[in-house]
């Protein structure tokens, strides 16, 4: 089994404590020391000194290569969702777009039917533009509680709270505010 560099430098360093209380003892005894094991420790030491330098030196710079590499990936990885995101935006735009102008059309053919529907003579407040108005808001804020929740904002925008019926299929359910109205006058009934 290969020591680590942590071992060696305690077995070098007890190694070398023991010589120098060697030295220290034939010193006071008067005899002879052979220093070149004492240098030979300590010349081994400062190598694992520069060794753990050097491997901690190789730890940083694997690190720093690492990180590097990481933002790297980051960096494309932005690009990719980034490019994404404004896909999502190009899409958005031409929803709200194509809802406005859907609006729009709702609007001027409620404006056409309650114009015809009070000429035949029924009085429709189901076909009041307010009130079509009044129901597609309402179910627009319903269509977009699972993006909003219970906030009921967006930004800027606040949205009354989305509620039962609107949350049923728009055509059907607009059929079903009018149809009273828009018969009568069909049949020619005022009452």
């Amino acid at each position: 089994m290969t020591e680590t560099l942590d071992e060696r430098r305690r077995s070098v360093e007890d190694r070398l404590q023991a010589m120098r209380h060697a030295q220290g003892v034939a010193l006071l005894d008067g005899t002879d020391f052979d220093a070149s094991t004492l240098q030979s420790l300590s010349g081994e030491l400062d190598a694992i000194t520069a060794a753990e330098g050097e491997e901690a030196r190789r730890r940083r710079q694997s690190a720093s290569l690492a990180e590097m590499e990481r933002l790297t990936n980051l960096r494309a990885t932005l690009g990719v969702v980034e490019e994404h995101r404004l896909e999502a935006v190009d899409r958005a735009e031409k929803a709200i777009r194509d809802l406005v102008e859907a609006l729009k059309e709702v609007r001027a053919r409620a404006a056409d039917s309650v114009s015809i529907v009070r000429a035949l003579g029924v009085n429709s407040m189901a076909l009041d533009a307010y009130e079509v108005e009044h129901r597609m808001s309402l179910r627009f804020a319903t269509a977009l509680k699972p993006l909003v929740g219970l906030r009921r904002r967006y930004g800027q925008i606040t949205f009354p709270e989305a509620r039962s019926p609107y949350d049923q299929p728009w055509r059907a359910a607009e059929d079903a505010a009018t149809t009273h109205d828009v018969s009568r006058a069909l049949k020619g009934s005022s009452e």
